[in-house]
This record gives C-alpha cells, sequence and structure tokens, in this order.
C-alpha cells in the first residue's frame, strides 16, 4: 500500500487532488488551456507523471474541477448582492458592481476561455448559463423601472459590463472600472427615462 501523508486514506486522496488542481488553476492562468498537459500538471504538483489518472479521468476533468471553484461562487455572490436590494435602478447597478468585483476577483477572461475549452457537467453548464443569461434580469430590472421595449438598451448594458472585464484583464484598477461603468448605465438608463421608453409614451 502506498505511503499517505494524511490520517486517513480519503484525506490524503483529496490533498493530492487538491494539489492536482492547484497546479491546473496556475497552468491555466499564467500560461494557458495549451500549456496544460498531465506531465505539466504533474510536475507542477510534484507527483509522479503516471499517478495522476487515479484521482482524474482526463486533463478535461482538471478544467472542470477549475471551473467549479469559480463560477457557482461567483453566480452566488452576484445573487446575493442583487437580492439583497428591492429599488430596480439600484438593483441593475448593483448587478454591474458585483459582476466587476467579481471579475477582480477571480480574473474573467482566463476563466471564459478554460469555459469555451471544456466538456461540463450539468450543474456547471446550469452556471455558466446563469452567469452569461443576463437579458431576462436586466429586461426586468428595467421594466421595474416603468421602461419598455428594452433589449437594445439591455444589451448595451451587458457590452458596459463585457468592456470592464476587458479593462480589468489589462490591468486597470477596480474603482475605475466600476465607477466608469456605472456612470456609462445610469446614463443608458437615464437616456431612456428622458426620450419616454415608457407604456404609452409616443416618441418624437
Amino acid at each position: 500500500m502506498p505511503k499517505i501523508s494524511a490520517p486517513t486514506v480519503k484525506e490524503h486522496r483529496q490533498a493530492i487532488l487538491t494539489k492536482l488542481v492547484d497546479a491546473a488553476e496556475a497552468i491555466l492562468r499564467q500560461e494557458g488551456i495549451d500549456a496544460l498537459t498531465a506531465g505539466a500538471v504533474t510536475a507542477q504538483a510534484g507527483i509522479a507523471r503516471n499517478s495522476i489518472y487515479r484521482y482524474v479521468d482526463s486533463v478535461d476533468d482538471l478544467r472542470g474541477l477549475v471551473l467549479g471553484r469559480y463560477l457557482p461562487r461567483w453566480t452566488q455572490a452576484v445573487d446575493e448582492r442583487v437580492s439583497a436590494l428591492t429599488e430596480p435602478r439600484e438593483r441593475v447597478l448593483e448587478w454591474v458592481r458585483a459582476n466587476l468585483q467579481q471579475a477582480a476577483v477571480n480574473g474573467h477572461g482566463w476563466l471564459m476561455e478554460v469555459a469555451r475549452s471544456t466538456r461540463l457537467d450539468n450543474g456547471l453548464q446550469m452556471d455558466l448559463e446563469h452567469a452569461h443569461d443576463t437579458r431576462d434580469f436586466l429586461a426586468e430590472g428595467l421594466a421595474d423601472l416603468g421602461l419598455v421595449n428594452m433589449p437594445i438598451r439591455a444589451e448595451m448594458i451587458r457590452a458596459v459590463v463585457d468592456a470592464g472585464f476587458r479593462s480589468l484583464d489589462s490591468g486597470e484598477p477596480l474603482t475605475d472600472v466600476t465607477h466608469w461603468a456605472v456612470v456609462a448605465v445610469e446614463a443608458i438608463i437615464a437616456a431612456s427615462e428622458a426620450r419616454g421608453d415608457r407604456p404609452g409614451a409616443v416618441v418624437g
């Protein structure tokens, strides 16, 4: 029986799996998906190369485990911050702030690159779809403000947040990115209100 470095075999196995996932995450963040190989992971984790398949069936499993650390936590964090508010305008603005905060904490570009390259299980697929399926939330938020026919405005708000993600990935400070993203989204809402995008309004 192999020597174990934990009180139980189960704990030893979990410790080694954690090392492998940590190693995979470091490689994905620093070098990208093409650099993630069994040899690279085991070298980074400090275990024998032929041992990796005792813990995962494939390198693709490691990508899924890395995503599993972040996607559920991201969506939960955003949902908690938004659900704590009731005023429609502030809910939309808090959704913007919360997503940018999560992108700053976790990174965005590398996570989405990993997600695009990975076969996701049903739970992770739902988390990814929830993280990106913001049309309904934004449409509802704008409707709660009394605004109608909002698909273009909702897409513009999504575009502002996506631009914020890219700015964060390029090293811009979270405070600056959040400030200007909120300014832009407030301007979209204010322009829609000034234009009269309400039920029964006549636009000249």
